[in-house]
């Protein structure tokens, strides 16, 4: 099936990979809670080789403090720059060619080839928000679909076919 992909469809495509995507959750559950743990962690191993009183535990304590109360707002300011660089990008309007089989899944915008094909059993997760459907694969990838009747018969199929739920996304959250 032919489907339009146009600059909406690609912002939505990047908002859903910084905002939704397992290695974005991951990584911002990382850079939140565990760099204070580590300064903790640090303190108390300085306190205890060098026999100093509690002065490395109780800075480190304030220091994981200080970056629980700003490193989230700072994220957020670098989402903010990520999202407003990608809207810089260039104009995009592109007919691509989507076929969804049974063992493969092509996205290309004429004869696929190797690095446009997919595995139907690396298909991992399917995502909807707003006016498009994400698919994520094993080793990151993604597409972006825009959502109309032909592709929400194509992504049910392969929901059905894989066996996973279609997860809602919320693509209206300001950030």
């Amino acid at each position: 099936m032919k489907v339009q992909i146009t600059n909406r469809d690609v912002d939505n495509l990047n908002k859903f990979m910084l905002l939704y995507s397992k290695k974005a959750r991951k990584q911002r559950l990382v850079s939140t809670y565990a760099i204070p743990f580590e300064f903790l962690l640090v303190g108390i191993i300085i306190d205890g080789l060098l026999k100093t009183a509690p002065i490395a535990s109780i800075s480190s304590v304030i220091l994981g403090a200080a970056w629980l109360i700003f490193y989230p707002k700072f994220y957020r300011s670098m989402l903010r720059k990520h999202l407003a660089s990608v809207k810089l990008a260039q104009n995009s309007n592109i007919e691509m060619e989507f076929i969804a089989g049974e063992d493969e899944i092509s996205f290309s915008k004429g004869e696929p080839r190797a690095s446009e094909k997919f595995a139907a059993r690396s298909l991992n997760r399917i995502a909807a928000g707003g006016e498009n459907f994400f698919l994520a694969f094993d080793r990151g990838f993604h597409i972006v679909l825009p959502k109309n009747a032909e592709t929400n018969a194509a992504v049910q199929h392969l929901a059905d076919l894989r066996g996973l739920q279609i997860e809602p996304v919320d693509m209206d959250v300001e950030i």
